[in-house]
């Protein structure tokens, strides 16, 4: 590699963790959108043969994180712009019962657009909302596609982690291994190195005390551990500004006491799925597809980018149909039986996720998640756990991804609502909504 291609491919690392961190509401209050940038609702039937042409020959990290066009056609497209391995489906696909309650557009939030209902923020432009379904007692009771083709993959973002800690759970209960076991008896690789000592609860649960904090320093300085493994993970299919994410994170800095403080980094969430493919001898797809995919009547295929030497973005570069999305969301509620012949989401997982937070840890100075939860939905959530980015006292959960992806589940409600968007440089965030529409129709029949 020449001087000049490590050089921009490094700019770029920096340039991507940048618009990755996000700006949050305090810092932005007009959630302005540059004036060129194309409305989702011209893409809902898909694009030109033209336009693809366009946006794959013009892809980059920094389009495919900030949300512009050429990211937008990477989101519903991923497998063009990223190498991807498959997670199959199998099987009869689960039909689900439709039954269109159109109040539920009427119900209204007061939001980062303001105090607007659900239809009015999904039609404002910068909400750039492109498929939502609201599943009650197992049946869709709302649905639409603002910006999407109903039958294209579009990618969950972080949303995914909720699959690495469901995953995690289950290895333990078979027996695989112990969320008190120190990481390095998993990644033996790592014996010697600051890792040592850290538990997997720790990492789970987004308290590693390692230094992946997506901060200011680590996001502006090109040859931290976060930026070099950005720029691995999004720049073309081809390019190895590196040697691997797996050799990035082995020199990662220990920079406080694991346990004592939140810190959310989606490469904790990669150490994960390393652990996985340790101690099942599986690539993460495969598990991902024997464990779940493949046992829950999904109607597609789904794909998973991995970085240029194949390693499985598992922290959240995976993409499926909204519908599937749905139906992941129902195996944490009563009606998971509509979608899945065996229960995959057991008691034991909801006792865990209830029972292992550390609203400590979550709300400590310093960790802005839980700062970020409480401006989201202008209420405290208890703490984060299992990838899941907010535990409510009710039992509510929720978690995001990038440029607002949502997976939000009342399991004591037996409802779910999903979404897809692309929000411009990751804002605004419109999870209030899912728990409006979840209060809302709660106490319904």
């Amino acid at each position: 590699m020449t001087r000049r291609v490590k050089a921009r491919l490094l700019l770029g690392a920096v340039t991507v963790a940048a618009v990755y961190s996000g700006i949050s509401a305090a810092e932005r209050t007009d959630y302005a959108i540059p004036d060129d940038l194309t409305p989702v609702s011209e893409w809902k039937n898909g694009f030109t043969a033209e336009q693809a042409k366009k946006f794959i020959e013009g892809y980059n990290a920094k389009s495919f994180v900030i949300g512009d066009d050429i990211g937008t056609y990477g989101f519903l497209n991923l497998s063009e712009v990223l190498p991807v391995s498959k997670v199959f489906r199998k099987g009869d696909v689960a039909n689900m019962e439709v039954d269109i309650d159109d109040s539920i557009g009427k119900i209204k939030a007061d939001g980062p657009l303001g105090n607007l209902t659900l239809e009015e923020a999904m039609n404002d432009k910068r909400s750039r909302m492109q498929g939502i379904i609201v599943l009650k007692k197992g049946k869709i009771v709302y649905e639409k596609y603002p910006g999407m083709p109903q039958m294209a993959n579009h990618t969950w973002m972080s949303s995914t982690k909720v699959v690495t800690g469901l995953i995690m759970h289950m290895l333990e209960q078979d027996g695989l291994l112990s969320l008190d076991d120190d990481v390095t008896k998993y990644i033996p690789e790592y014996k010697g190195t600051n890792w040592e000592g850290v538990k997997l609860v720790d990492i789970l649960h987004q308290q590693s005390g390692m230094d992946l904090v997506e901060s200011a320093a680590n996001i502006a300085n090109p040859k931290s551990p976060v930026a070099r493994a950005y720029a691995f993970a999004f720049n073309p299919k081809g390019a190895t500004p590196d040697a691997s994410i797996f050799n990035i994170m082995r020199d990662v800095k220990r920079y406080r006491q694991p346990g004592t403080q939140f810190d959310y980094s989606t490469f904790n969430t990669h150490i994960l799925g390393v652990v996985i493919e340790k101690v099942t001898g599986k690539k993460f797809t495969d598990v991902f597809t024997d464990r779940i995919w493949s046992k829950t009547g999904m109607e597609g295929d789904a794909d998973m980018a991995n970085t240029p030497i194949g390693e499985s973005l598992n922290g959240g570069i995976f993409a499926s149909r909204l519908r599937d999305k749905a139906r992941f969301a129902l195996l944490f509620t009563p009606s998971w039986s509509k979608v899945s012949k065996t229960r995959i989401v057991d008691d034991d997982y909801f006792k865990k996720v209830y029972g292992s937070g550390n609203s400590a840890a979550f709300f400590s100075k310093g960790s802005d998640l839980g700062g970020r939860m409480l401006e989201n939905f202008k209420e405290s959530p208890s703490h984060a756990s299992y990838q899941w980015d907010a535990v409510f006292e009710d039992g509510d959960l929720y978690k995001s991804g990038k440029n607002g992806q949502c997976i939000y589940v009342s399991p004591k409600k037996d409802m779910a609502v999903v979404w897809f968007s692309n929000t411009f440089n990751n804002s605004p965030w419109l999870p209030i909504y899912a728990r409006a529409i979840a209060t809302e129709l709660g106490g319904t029949q």
